[in-house]
């Protein structure tokens, strides 16, 4: 059998309709026997672990099953690291697919590569037909530490889960998990390893495809209400870990306290568990980064100060406004 070079964790519930286009992507007869995916059951009700098991007598050689309760998003991560014997890892979502040549390409570079992190350009699928590219023109030009810096000030939405390949050490020596049970943990899989990355590099391979058109996803607008205390859980890490805080996870912290603050502040009645969770986040922020205070309360155009002096919520507004520009501001994945 030969080396792992490649372990892609595919966490997966109820996605029957979506997993055999993503299973195909990356079981194509010529993708050789480095690539090890691990295809995570999280307590799914439908046929998917059915689907599964026929990709794993198609391609035995590289599909393993992990069949396991129901824990979220993180859990299924969780449980892929804890097996993955690849090189580097990384993540493929069930509803999304891979680019078949870009990942043969990727597996071949590989072999001779040993760096930290690889970063590589990913696709969006769009309402209409339409298409955008996620890259950077100018990553080619930076290695190492400049690398990150270049793609933090040129275009955040790059460094994202969707473009992010880590050596398996680096994730596994310094301890990292995803939070169980929550959603929006991807942000963590795409901040908390970066505090020890010290090479990188990046590859111009529009490997994931990621597919924006699927009604019931979590970055749909009913769901980021519905799960808005995922969020809290979420920033109160951030905070525990303020004092190693990079470039980029200041901008995943700003961008998920925009969220927060929006959510509750313009889009649920008034709630007092709500209130008194955001009152704590808000006073950490003032405690540990001011600066972003400042920041996210200049982008929900100083609803917060209204809200702090007078108790006031925006129902009516968020909900005129959720159709409009403040949400494409707001909601725009880290």
């Amino acid at each position: 059998m030969s080396k792992k070079l490649l372990s892609v964790v595919i966490p997966t519930y109820n996605m029957e309709a979506h997993l055999r286009r993503c299973l195909d992507s990356v079981t194509r007869d010529d993708i050789p026997s480095s690539l090890e995916l691990i295809v995570v059951n999280d307590g799914s009700t439908d046929n998917s672990l059915a689907i599964m098991q026929e990709y794993a007598k198609k391609r035995p050689d590289i599909v393993n099953i992990i069949d396991k309760p129901n824990g979220h998003y993180g859990s299924c991560v969780n449980a892929a690291l804890n097996v993955a014997t690849g090189k580097y890892f990384r993540i493929l979502d069930a509803d999304d697919w891979f680019d078949t040549d870009a990942l043969i390409e990727l597996l071949r570079k590989i072999k001779l590569l040993d760096v930290d992190l690889i970063i590589t350009p990913y696709r969006e699928y769009l309402a209409n037909n339409n298409v955008k590219s996620i890259s950077s023109q100018s990553a080619k030009n930076f290695k190492d530490g400049a690398l990150l810096d270049n793609l933090i000030n040129e275009n955040v939405d790059i460094l994202s889960m969707h473009s992010m390949t880590y050596k398996t050490s680096i994730l596994n020596q310094n301890g990292f998990f995803m939070q169980e049970g929550i959603f929006y943990t991807d942000t963590e899989y795409a901040t908390y390893p970066l505090f020890f990355v010290k090479e990188s590099i990046y590859f111009c391979l529009n490997l994931y495809q990621y597919d924006l058109t699927r009604n019931g996803q979590s970055m749909d607008f009913k769901n980021l209400i519905s799960h808005r205390n995922d969020f809290y859980t979420i920033l109160i890490r951030f905070f525990d870990n303020i004092e190693k805080i990079t470039p980029i996870a200041n901008k995943r912290l700003l961008g998920i306290l925009i969220k927060y603050y929006y959510l509750i502040l313009c889009c649920v009645p008034k709630n007092h568990t709500d209130e008194e969770k955001l009152r704590s986040i808000d006073c950490l922020l003032k405690a540990k980064c001011a600066h972003n205070q400042k920041i996210v309360y200049k982008k929900l155009l100083y609803l917060p100060i209204l809200w702090k002096k007078f108790g006031l919520h925006f129902y009516l507004y968020g909900y005129i406004k959720q159709t409009f520009h403040l949400k494409n501001i707001i909601f725009r994945h880290e």
